[in-house]
């Protein structure tokens, strides 16, 4: 025996259907996904190459540089709380920075002669979600002046930021400063605190790869070893200095 409903049984179905559809379907919103792993859900109200503008269902209104978005879903509210794991999967935060520099140095007691820098930075490249770096660097410094050559192990603490203005470009002015220690390799030459600041241009390849190309001031502090004669005595004095330098610097960061 087959059991039919009753019309008016069918006709209230039928009713909460469309009202469950319509239901869904108003309240659908907009969902931000974030490099951060974040989804904010609300009413998109801009979305372009520079920012998104959302507003949420409380009525408050939030503003994400484009680089900080992964993507912008339409996602129905019983499904706010489902996670894409390739959509919102975590950027890498460290990134590798080798830098080479040549310029010209001026050295207490010698006189004028070349310099040569080549270092390799390892830190966090998205510092505060604005292309920062900050991390730790080791390389080398070398000094040459007529047929001598002297060189330096520094391990330094470095900071990297492009200037950004009211428009997010690819290019931007870029500042950077570096501040630690360096180790002599010579008997003659003794090791000493160093310091530099780098003022140039920042081009962004990718999310993690950048290029830059910059002007470098850099202070080396050493101890110059001086041996006397008096008297037929050797005395052996060290004599404190400072090195400076100046030059053109380029690093690519990935």
């Amino acid at each position: 025996m087959h059991h039919v409903l009753p019309y008016g049984v069918l006709q209230r179905l039928l009713c909460l259907v469309v009202l469950l559809t319509i239901l869904l379907v108003t309240c659908s919103a907009e969902v931000v996904v974030l490099r951060s792993g974040q989804r904010v859900q609300g009413e998109l109200l801009l979305n372009n190459d520079e920012v998104v503008i959302l507003r949420t269902k409380d009525g408050l209104r939030y503003q994400y540089p484009k680089a900080e978005v992964v993507s912008v879903q339409a996602d129905p509210v019983d499904m706010a709380t489902a996670v894409d794991a390739a959509a919102v999967r975590p950027q890498k935060k460290v990134a590798l920075l080798p830098s080479v520099a040549g310029g010209v140095a001026l050295v207490p007691h010698l006189g004028t002669g070349g310099m040569m820098d080549a270092h390799l930075a390892i830190g966090t490249h998205n510092l505060m979600n604005q292309h920062i770096f900050l991390g730790g660097e080791m390389g080398y410094r070398g000094v040459f002046v007529g047929k001598d050559a002297y060189s330096w192990i520094p391990l330094q603490l470095v900071l990297r930021s492009p200037l950004a203005g009211q428009k997010l470009t690819r290019h931007r002015p870029l500042i950077g400063a570096n501040v630690g220690y360096a180790f002599s390799t010579n008997q003659r030459w003794g090791g000493g605190m160093c310091a530099g600041i780098d003022i140039g241009w920042w081009y962004k390849i990718s999310d993690r790869s950048h290029f830059s190309l910059s002007l470098t001031a850099q202070w080396q502090q050493t101890r110059i070893h001086i041996t006397e004669t008096i008297h037929q005595s050797d005395y052996d004095n060290f004599v404190g200095c400072n090195i400076v330098g100046m030059g053109l610097k380029m690093s690519i960061q990935f």
